[in-house]
């Protein structure tokens, strides 16, 4: 009977998307390299041809491939820092934290706004974490009324500030927070990216891409009617000789290991 299957390597799953610097390709691993929770990737081959006909019908008689671009799709549902700097094409976020998750402490005491010279100290319970030229981000009632201010100094549990300080209550949260800058025009750096995954009847697969550029990415929707993702598309590159894997690679952008 015709369109019978002949195996069982079907392909329903996800995958597991690991993002680092270049020279990290062989090291990359989920624990400290994986942005998350990922859906619907894609990796996609589209080879184009130039072609030579003949005859007055211009009958194909050759062709000769002259492009072979590697994209790679996937939406990322993780809106952490380090998944934001990879968006936004930010360099160093292979090695980013989540600074909120690492510095949250409150005030020792309350802050009078009205007070005069105009107070730019904030007296906190904890100052670990918080460095000249930070960004705090104190929230005045942990609901949508937030402060931003940048450290201009530290002096034991006295966070001096840039600008003067309204009303805050005695216990307000205080929390370092990471800087990310949106519309840079800096170059974006490459990193490399391996892609775990497993077929349906468990066979692993893993996709090694030693070279990318996120050329896609960074969206930011606030809605109530459905979970928001990122849109993550990856330009795959060919290595140079300067490159740390060239010899692995040759003639090709990207490998498929499978068992």
């Amino acid at each position: 009977m015709p369109g019978l299957a002949k195996t069982n390597a079907f392909m329903l799953g996800t995958a597991t998307v690991m993002l680092g610097g270049m020279s990290d390709l062989y090291d990359l691993n989920p624990i400290e390299n994986s942005i998350g929770l990922v859906k619907n990737f894609t990796l996609s081959a589209a080879p184009t041809f130039t072609e030579l006909t003949q005859g007055v019908q211009n009958t194909v008689v050759d062709s000769t491939i002259t492009g072979n671009p590697v994209r790679a799709q996937m939406e990322t549902y993780e809106y952490t820092a380090k998944n934001f700097a990879y968006a936004l094409g930010l360099e160093g976020a292979p090695a980013m934290t989540v600074a909120g998750n690492t510095t949250i402490t409150t005030t020792s005491g309350a802050v009078n706004g009205a007070s005069s010279p105009a107070p730019l100290i904030l007296p906190v319970t904890a100052a670990t974490g918080i460095t000249t030229g930070k960004f705090l981000m104190i929230s005045v009632d942990n609901e949508d009324h937030f402060i931003i201010r940048k450290v201009v100094s530290v002096a034991s549990l006295n966070v001096t500030v840039d600008k003067a300080l309204p009303s805050i209550p005695s216990g307000a949260k205080v929390r370092v927070v990471s800087d990310l800058a949106i519309g840079s025009k800096n170059d974006q750096p490459y990193y490399s990216a391996q892609v775990n995954g497993k077929l349906s009847n468990g066979d692993p697969i893993v996709m090694l891409l030693p070279k990318v550029r996120i050329v896609a990415g960074f969206s930011m929707a606030f809605t109530s009617s459905d979970y928001g993702n990122m849109p993550f598309e990856l330009a795959v590159y060919d290595q140079v000789s300067t490159d740390p894997f060239y010899a692995d690679f040759p003639n090709q952008s990207a490998k498929i290991l499978r068992s």
